[in-house]
C-alpha cells in the first residue's frame, strides 16, 4: 500500500514555457539570506556538526522505544523523534542518488506541486530529475505552487519492489509507504493529514509541527523558507515544536497536526502513514 502527502521542488512552471529547470545557486548566499531565521538556526551546507550545535530542537527524543510505550505516551497525542526502532542501513545502500540513477534513471516519476494542497502534477524521467535536484536549490522568491518535487503519487512496480526492502517502524497498523527525493531548500508549507512516521535515509529534513487541532499562521502558496523569513517566531511561539531529522532518525507526526518541512540537503526519505487509533 502507498499514500500521498503534499510535496515540493526542483522545477518551476513558467507562464509560457512549461517546466523550467531552476539554475539557481545551490546555497542561499545573499546578504539578506544570511540574516534570515534559517541562517541563524543552521548554516546551510555547514556540515552536520556545526548545524547540530546551532539549531533549535524542542522535540522529545527516544531511543529503543517499545510498542507499548509508543501507544501509551505518543500515539495520537504528540510528536517524537525516535532511534533504534528499525534498521534501514541496507535500504540506504539501495537508494543512494547514484544507485537510484543507475538502476531506475529511465523510469518516469510523478512530481507534485509543493504548496499546501499539491494538486498539480507533472511527469519526468527519474534520471533527469535526480540530476536537477543535486545541482539546484529552491530560491527565496520561488512560489510553492510553481515548484515541484517527487513525493507520493508514484505507484509503479519498480518502486513497490524497492520499498519491499524498507524496514518499517514496528508501531501502528496498515502502513502505507511513500518514497521521496527532494532538493536542498525544498519542502512543504503547513498542511495536515493522518498519522505516520517520516524517516530520513540520507540528507537532513527540518520539521516544524504544531499540536493536533492548532491552526498556525501561514499562506498555502508561500514556501517554508518564506514562512521562516516572514512569520517564524522561534522560542516566542509556545505551541511550535521543531527539530532537524538526520539519517537513521524517525519522526512520528500525530493525526491532524499541522506541520511544514524543509530539506536542508538533497534528501532521500520515506514516510509511513498508519491508521489512527481513534
Amino acid at each position: 500500500p502507498r499514500a500521498t502527502e503534499p510535496p515540493s521542488m526542483a522545477f518551476r512552471r513558467g507562464p509560457a514555457h512549461g517546466l523550467l529547470v531552476s539554475l539557481a545557486a545551490i546555497t542561499l548566499a545573499s546578504s539578506s539570506d544570511e540574516a534570515s531565521p534559517l541562517a541563524k538556526q543552521c548554516e546551510v551546507g555547514s556540515g552536520e556538526g556545526q548545524c547540530e550545535r546551532r539549531e533549535r530542537c524542542n522535540l522529545e527524543r527516544r531511543t529503543g522505544m517499545t510498542p507499548e510505550e509508543f501507544k501509551l505516551e505518543f500515539q495520537d497525542k504528540k510528536p517524537v523523534v525516535m532511534t533504534n526502532v528499525n534498521d534501514n542501513r541496507e535500504f540506504a545502500r539501495l537508494v543512494t542518488l547514484n544507485a537510484l540513477k543507475e538502476n531506475f534513471g529511465d523510469k518516469n516519476v510523478i512530481l507534485s506541486s509543493s504548496n499546501t494542497y499539491s494538486y498539480d502534477k507533472e511527469k519526468m524521467d527519474f534520471g533527469s530529475y535526480l540530476d536537477c535536484v543535486t545541482k539546484n536549490a529552491v530560491k527565496i522568491n520561488d512560489r510553492a505552487d510553481r515548484t515541484y518535487y517527487m513525493f507520493g503519487d508514484n505507484y509503479e512496480p519498480w518502486l513497490d519492489g524497492l520499498l519491499e526492502n524498507y524496514d518499517k517502524v514496528p508501531f501502528g497498523e496498515d502502513h502505507a509507504l511513500s518514497f521521496g527525493v527532494g532538493a536542498m531548500m525544498s519542502g512543504v508549507p503547513f498542511h495536515f493529514h493522518g498519522p505516520g512516521f517520516s524517516e530520513v535515509i540520507s540528507g537532513r529534513k527540518r520539521w516544524f509541527i504544531y499540536p493536533p487541532g492548532y491552526l498556525p499562521s501561514f499562506e498555502p502558496n508561500r514556501t517554508t523558507i518564506q514562512w521562516l523569513n516572514e512569520r517564524y517566531r522561534g522560542s516566542d511561539d509556545n505551541e511550535l515544536k521543531e527539530c532537524t531529522i538526520h539519517p537513521g532518525e524517525v519522526l512520528y507526526f500525530p493525526d491532524g497536526a499541522y506541520h511544514a518541512t524543509l530539506n536542508l540537503d538533497t534528501t532521500v526519505f520515506v514516510s509511513s502513514f498508519i491508521r489512527s487509533s481513534s
